[in-house]
């Protein structure tokens, strides 16, 4: 079985590594916060004290981090990973970043002789621990395929979208969607309150409509109560709406109700709700909308 090591032991990272070591991969992780590895370490994984033991005679090596300027740092900054990765170990990024950011990483790590793929991940924290990810996959095609089962380990569906950079973009056009969504289920809420209509009454119709989707029905507790536990941070979503706007001024994309969204997420960063569930921007806008909370 593969010998796989992975770095970032956040929200994500934790789950998706269990899942690798459940499935018998041999797993070696590494954080740079050591609190977050003891549960692992309890749970049979392997702990890496140091980035040289976490990468060294891998058949993969997995970095799951929250920038792109952690994952710049990780790979190719002082005392970088790229400088003890030997081919012919596979460098998987399944971070959120710029493609842009994906395609520099995969020709730096081409230089060493190391063939790195991106593979970001849609789906929450629910979806990491219950190993139902669906993988964005950018790079070598051969090389995508011939890792189908670390990722089978991981997601219930894996998607090959081209070279390199490509499951980079499926992940932003992906994660557009996501914010506009939660934009607009917000927004008709917010009106549904100053129609005075019952909010529960609304949810349901919601999800009995044509509008109706899982998404919503994850969501439905938390805009009923206004209590956010973070299965997709907001300061995450208000990154990738960032990203997102860029790549669109590079490469002319109109995206009106993007940007709209952006300004949303921007405010409610402001007013401390980054590390609330992305759902929390209801709450912003029903203080935009002088609403207090029930």
């Amino acid at each position: 079985m593969k010998k796989v090591g992975f770095i970032g032991m956040g929200m994500m990272g934790a789950p998706m590594a269990l899942n690798l070591h459940k499935a018998g991969f041999d797993v070696t992780v590494y954080n740079r916060s050591k609190e977050r590895l003891q549960p692992l370490k309890e749970k049979g994984l392997t702990v890496a004290e140091t980035l040289v033991d976490v990468v060294k005679e891998k058949d993969v090596v997995i970095t799951m981090l929250s920038n792109d300027e952690a994952v710049k740092e990780v790979v190719t900054g002082d005392n970088g990973i790229i400088e003890y990765i030997e081919a012919p170990t596979i460098l998987v990024d399944m971070s959120t970043v710029s493609p842009d950011t994906s395609i520099f990483l995969a020709g730096v790590a081409k230089e060493m002789g190391v063939t790195m793929i991106d593979a970001p991940v849609s789906g929450s924290s629910n979806a990491a621990e219950n190993g139902t990810l669906v993988i964005l996959g950018g790079g070598d095609k051969q090389v995508f395929e011939s890792i189908g089962d670390v990722f089978r380990a991981m997601g219930k569906t894996t998607l090959y979208f081209g070279e390199n950079g490509s499951g980079s973009k499926a992940k932003l056009v992906i994660n557009l969607m996501l914010g506009i969504t939660m934009q607009g289920i917000s927004e008709s809420l917010v009106l549904a309150e100053k129609f005075f209509l019952d909010r529960g009454l609304v949810l349901e119709m919601m999800q009995q409509a044509a509008v109706a989707s899982p998404f919503l029905g994850f969501k439905k507790d938390s805009l009923l109560r206004e209590e956010y536990p973070a299965a997709f941070a907001l300061k995450h979503m208000h990154k990738d709406l960032g990203l997102i706007l860029g790549q669109a001024r590079e490469n002319g994309s109109v995206l009106p109700a993007t940007s709209a969204a952006y300004q949303s997420y921007t405010a409610a960063m402001n007013h401390q709700m980054e590390d609330m569930d992305m759902a929390a921007v209801f709450s912003e806008l029903l203080q935009q909308s002088g609403v207090e909370k029930k």
